[in-house]
């Protein structure tokens, strides 16, 4: 790399460094390490320069000392983000003003992008949810019927985006409602979760089955505290029910290893369409589809990556485990649908990946 001095002249001339006032040599110091740091990090491959321009700001002439070694060993040291702010601040006398607005210019663009990006991916789009809406022929159905599929809802409290799913539920009536886990958002929010079960309304009925975040939820169902169906709603933990035009089966949560196809399908004698609902499309699961002759699992938990960018979405932690992150597929004569989910999980911010609801139109062939 090739590095290169320079000085300024005045009218032609060269500026002398004769009388220059020692009590100025360690802020001059300081600048020369600043700007040597700054280029060797910030912008390789650049010409370094090893000494500043004089420059004359309220009457004072600013030297350009040689850069001594032991100045370039400590100039990482000096390049947080905090020590630079204040050593910009503290250079503003001495540095070219050019050079100042174009860096004040740049440092307030960067924030104004990172706050529209904060402000829509953490308020607007987590709360702008799309209602997905799919006609689907079901072979074996006797009649039509409407169901709407939502799942990783993740409440902390009753809220806005908690009533907005509410309200698209009571505005599509449909005669069914499966929630494929995820009610809750941690341990102390039990009563909030069942309090969004009670408000959701179907004419037939609301089935769940639990997600690996409603653990707190499992235990109480199991010591007794918490019923599994109450009112309208119907908690499914490996087991199935008859809703006439279908047999459903609810599988427990296979994050947690609590899933078991062989109890969950116990009776099933497949005369009728079945239908699947759990909180994650495990590998063991699409693999039996053809063999339970399932019509459609309903799944979530992927949250469709809750940013829709593809190299992000590959390193979220509960999208990866699937090539089937959000949408519906075809597998084997077997549909397939997850869900992007309703709430957000690890970080409260969506970008390009609204959450949503689907409601589903079945008919028979």
């Amino acid at each position: 790399m090739e590095i290169r001095s320079r000085e300024k002249t005045r009218y032609g001339r060269r500026v002398p460094d004769a009388g220059v006032r020692n009590r100025t040599a360690p802020l001059a110091t300081l600048v020369a390490v600043w700007r040597l740091a700054w280029h060797l990090l910030a912008r390789p491959g650049t010409l370094i320069e090893t000494s500043i321009p004089y420059g004359q700001d309220r009457g004072r002439r600013i030297p350009a000392p040689d850069i001594h070694p032991l100045a370039v060993a400590v100039a990482p040291a000096l390049l947080s983000p905090g020590i630079c702010r204040h050593i910009d601040l503290a250079l503003a006398p001495v540095l070219p003003f050019r050079e100042i607005k174009t860096k004040m210019r740049k440092r307030f663009y960067i924030l104004i992008a990172v706050g529209i990006f904060l402000a829509y991916s953490g308020l607007i789009e987590p709360n702008w949810i799309k209602v997905r809406t799919y006609d689907l022929t079901i072979k074996g159905l006797t009649q039509e019927i409407t169901i709407v599929h939502l799942a990783d809802i993740h409440t902390k409290k009753p809220g806005f985006r908690e009533g907005r799913a509410i309200g698209i539920v009571d505005r599509v009536n449909p005669d069914y409602v499966f929630l494929s886990g995820d009610i809750l958002k941690s341990a102390s929010k039990l009563a909030d979760g069942l309090e969004f079960l009670s408000s959701l309304k179907a004419k037939r009925g609301v089935y769940v089955v639990p997600g690996n975040a409603d653990a707190v939820l499992v235990k109480s169902i199991e010591r007794g505290q918490t019923p599994k169906a109450y009112g309208n709603w119907r908690i499914l933990m490996n087991e199935n029910v008859d809703c006439g035009e279908f047999i459903l089966v609810g599988i427990d949560d296979p994050v947690t290893c609590r899933d078991d196809l062989v109890k969950a399908m116990s009776g099933v004698d497949g005369t009728k369409p079945i239908f699947v609902i759990t909180h994650f499309h495990a590998k063991k699961l699409l693999a039996k589809s053809a063999e339970m002759n399932a019509a459609m699992i309903f799944a979530g938990h992927t949250h469709g990556g809750q940013i829709g960018f593809g190299p992000l979405v590959s390193r979220i932690p509960y999208a990866h485990r699937s090539r089937f992150v959000a949408g519906l597929y075809k597998l084997d004569g077997t549909y397939l649908e997850v869900t992007r989910g309703v709430g957000t999980n690890l970080f409260p911010l969506r970008f390009l990946c609204r959450p949503e609801i689907a409601v589903f139109h079945l008919r028979g062939e």
